[in-house]
């Protein structure tokens, strides 16, 4: 490919092999639904209470529709990309018997225990950065966003929240945040990486 270093090579290598996780649009109205379910939780959103489940229920279904119809056009604008069987196993494997589980305990202990200290914000933080590491790279505003919710771990030692289940609904409410942001942010970084594909391409296996 004429004009491309090695080094560019290797990005959009690194990209093609993660591509999914490259798709950044698609985290948005995820991250959108988090936001309004944490703001729900809060009580900064106000939905009157025999309509609250399904609400919620309606936003984040409506989230996982418009994520899933945006990757018809990532598909469209950049293609698709065919997987190696079993090239990223040990990563599925590690996410789905350590990382997510942790995550997930994390939130709990947090709500049932309420310690001084958010332990969500720091376990997170270290999952932001094991995504980054693992699908790809780059994406540098990931750096930013792990410190920035480890120091949200933070802020009920600093009295400015209640610890407990107060602080784990703004959390995932700043959860919400970092996926709308992030999102955008990779889908800017996925089109400087990658070009536009000629309508009539064929999808390429990687």
């Amino acid at each position: 490919m004429p004009g491309l270093t090695p080094r560019d090579l290797e990005r959009i290598q690194a990209v093609t092999a993660n591509y999914f996780f490259w798709q950044g649009l698609r985290w948005v109205p995820m991250g959108a639904a988090l936001l309004a379910v944490g703001l729900y939780w809060s009580g900064w959103w106000r939905v009157p209470a025999p309509l609250g489940d399904a609400v919620q229920l309606g936003v984040l279904g409506l989230a996982l529709a418009i994520s899933a119809a945006l990757g018809g056009y990532y598909r469209r604008r950049f293609g698709a990309v065919h997987g190696i069987a079993g090239m990223h196993a040990r990563r599925e494997r590690i996410k789905w018997v350590f990382v997510y589980p942790a995550m997930a305990v994390s939130l709990v202990a947090d709500m049932v225990f309420a310690p001084p200290v958010l332990l969500s914000g720091f376990v997170w933080a270290g999952g932001i950065l094991a995504y980054r590491r693992s699908t790809g790279g780059g994406r540098a505003h990931y750096l930013v966003a792990a410190p920035l919710l480890a120091a949200f771990g933070f802020l009920p030692l600093l009295g400015l929240m209640q610890p407990g289940k107060a602080a784990v609904n703004l959390f995932v409410a700043a959860v919400g945040i970092v996926f709308i942001i992030g999102g955008l942010l990779d889908h800017f970084e996925l089109g400087r990486i990658l070009r536009p594909v000629p309508a009539t391409s064929d999808e390429a296996p990687v």
